[in-house]
């Protein structure tokens, strides 16, 4: 009965992720496809593509390409997350990212932002290699 209490423990350790400050890796390149909503423009999807430059601690620096249909668009944007990486904001000049890393070559986000045009997008990201 121990034996069987302790290879049940060590398979629920082993197959769990743990996220630290030091093992929670945004840098590179992530992919994927958007779904996005605006009061303006409506319904519109396509590629989204996140490039994180840099990271320092839980602060990361980076930029978000799209695809629209007047061409791509590129913008800045800069985050930071908890020590353990539950936990990921993001900004750019007009909105805010909510980000949740499903698993260390996974990483949804969602999008928003307010003003005379709102508009709201998520995406799931996959690590590029």
């Amino acid at each position: 009965m121990k034996g069987l209490f302790y290879a049940a423990t060590f398979a629920i350790l082993a197959s769990t992720p743990v996220f630290g400050a030091e093992s929670v890796s945004l840098v590179g390149t992530w992919a994927g496809q958007r779904d996005r909503i605006a009061k303006v423009e409506g319904r519109r999807g396509g590629p989204a593509t996140l490039v994180v430059t840099e990271q320092q601690g839980n602060t990361f620096v980076g930029r978000l390409k799209r695809s629209n249909a007047s061409g791509d668009e590129e913008e800045p944007l800069w985050g930071a997350f908890t020590p353990d990486g539950k936990l990921i904001m993001g900004s750019d000049e007009e909105g805010t990212y909510i980000f949740n890393l499903v698993d260390q070559n996974t990483l949804d986000y969602c999008y928003s932002e307010t003003g005379a045009s709102p508009r709201s997008v998520c995406a799931r990201l996959t690590r590029q290699r």
